[in-house]
């Protein structure tokens, strides 16, 4: 048996997926069909994703809910993917400073390796930039963040899912109305990215 526990932001939760409830979901209801098909090797998919969650978040959190979901007899996944609240204004700064956004997520992915759990990081999507919205975010503090999480998935071994730029040319047509948020193909998208990455290093 294999736990794949995803930890994020309302993308991961799905939100704005009105058809399939997000890309962690489409996982599970995936992961569930393979089971019911071939009998071998159940996956159980548990969606960690707070809306609105950064970075202060989950290191807060980390600990007692991937530890409750551990399964010790059996194999265990866990994905991160934070950023897109971490790097909003707020007050003409960054909500989660980079050298902060560096050590919350360290902490994190080093208890789940002492916990022999494989472990994912997934960069931050690109937006549509807009001042009308309330919380901005600049692409250029995107590529900051998202050289922080290649460096941290490179010191520390792990697996590293750059979805940043399968969406970079096509971002118009896979974001919603916010600029920031994936619509239901964009979850599709994110969905298969993950899944091929996962479920083929899994096998």
């Amino acid at each position: 048996m294999t736990r794949i526990i995803c930890f994020g932001d309302s993308i991961t939760r799905g939100e704005n997926d009105s058809e399939k409830g997000g890309w962690v979901d489409r996982l599970k209801a995936h992961c569930m069909k393979l089971f019911l098909k071939t009998r071998k090797d159940e996956i159980c998919v548990f969606n960690m994703g707070i809306g609105g969650e950064t970075t202060e978040g989950l290191v807060k959190r980390f600990v007692s809910e991937f530890d409750t979901r551990l399964l010790k007899d059996g194999s265990n996944i866990v994905t991160l993917a934070y950023g897109a609240n971490d790097i909003a204004l707020l007050n003409g700064k960054n909500t989660v400073s980079l050298e902060k956004f560096h050590d919350n997520l360290n902490s994190c992915i080093e208890h789940a390796l002492k916990q022999n759990a494989t472990v994912y990081l997934i960069n931050i999507l690109p937006v549509l930039e807009d001042d009308n919205n309330i919380k901005k975010r600049s692409l250029k503090d995107i590529l900051k963040y998202n050289d922080i999480l290649l460096s941290i998935a490179q010191k520390q071994n792990i697996h590293f899912i750059d979805v940043h730029s399968k969406f970079d040319l096509t971002k118009e047509d896979l974001l919603t109305y916010d600029g920031v948020h994936p619509n239901a193909e964009g979850h599709e998208k994110l969905f298969n990215i993950v899944k091929d990455l996962i479920l083929t290093n899994h096998n």
